[in-house]
């Protein structure tokens, strides 16, 4: 592992995993700034991978940073609607 990848895994890996975590209060709280924190986290991950030509894993974590973005513009609209998803 190179040094710039140990870098970016160190930051990327427990700062997204943490935020993961609390995903569902992030959404429904809007909280923006854990979820600009996780997306640097995981721009961070898939850089290191991109630096081993990695292109499942970037593949994976480039899908979950598109999906978690729909995700948090979804609930942040409901929310601002005072809308209640389905199912809850």
């Amino acid at each position: 592992m190179r040094p710039l990848q140990w870098i970016l895994f160190s930051f990327g890996y427990p700062v997204s995993i943490g935020v993961i975590s609390r995903f569902v209060p992030v959404v429904r709280h809007r909280r923006w700034r854990w979820l600009l924190s996780h997306h640097l986290a995981v721009g961070a991950i898939i850089a290191g991978w991109s630096l081993r030509r990695e292109t499942p894993a970037i593949a994976v974590n480039s899908a979950w940073l598109v999906v978690s973005s729909l995700w948090y513009w979804k609930g942040s609209h409901l929310a601002a609607s005072g809308t209640k998803p389905s199912g809850v």
